[in-house]
This record gives structure tokens, sequence and C-alpha cells, in this order.
């Protein structure tokens, strides 16, 4: 290679380390639950992940990890934020848990939200929480 291309090179390689280095880390998402965070047994549930514009994917997880939920429906709430909702029609003492949130906007992956624990009204203390309905 000649010493003009390889300086180009390194030039674009330190440019691109640069651009990389001043967008930063994703800021946090944030979820929360509808109707609240105590459900009765056959009520529904929703959970809210919030994020900035531009996310083209969010994520929904139990505590584990091992189970997850993908939402691509996207939604705009403003000039700075977007949403998806994870719905479950019929709760269960199986999705009693911790969940979280986390959303893709390239060019990665953000942090993960809190957790949000829901708790299921009739849930026997001790019980380990193993369902995960949202569509």
């Amino acid at each position: 290679m000649s010493p003009h291309l390889t300086a180009l090179l390194g030039l674009v390689l330190c440019l691109a380390q640069t651009i990389h280095t001043q967008e930063g880390a994703l800021p946090r998402p944030s979820i929360s639950a509808e109707p609240g965070t105590v459900i009765p047994p056959g009520s529904h549930v929703t959970f809210m992940c919030r994020g900035p514009v531009g996310v083209q994917t969010f994520r929904l997880e139990r505590e584990d990890r091992a189970k997850y939920k993908d939402s691509y429906n996207v939604f705009r709430l403003g000039p700075s934020e977007s949403e998806a909702r994870f719905h479950i029609d019929s709760v269960s003492e199986g999705n009693a848990g911790l969940y979280r949130c986390l959303y893709y906007k390239p060019p990665g992956w953000s942090e993960h939200s809190d957790f949000l624990e829901l708790l299921v009204k009739g849930t026997v203390p001790g019980t380990e929480a193993s369902g995960f309905d949202a569509p």
C-alpha cells in the first residue's frame, strides 16, 4: 500500500472512533404498567416501555432474561419520546415477577431499564414465577 493510502485509512479509522465516542451511550428506557403493578388474576395488564425517538425495537424481559418479547410496533409520543406496549390479556400467578425493558436504536442496544415488579393478588409467597404469556 502506498504511504498516502495508509495515512488516509488511518485518518478514516480515527474519525470513525471519534464520531462513535461523541455519540455516547443511549439513554436508559423507562418501564411502567397499566392499570398498575398489583393485578387480580384473570385481569389484563399492559407494560409500556419508553425511550428516545428513532427506536426500532423494544424488548420486554423477565428477570432471568431467558424469556422476552420484542415489539417492532414503536409509536412516537412526541418530538423526543417513543413507546411500545406489551399486553397480557389474562394475568395468572405465573406472570408475577420482575420485568425490565431495553431497546435497539442503531448502532446498538440500550442499557436495561430499572426492574418493575408485577404482583398478582392471590400469589402464594415463595411461589416461583414461571409464565410469560405476553404476545
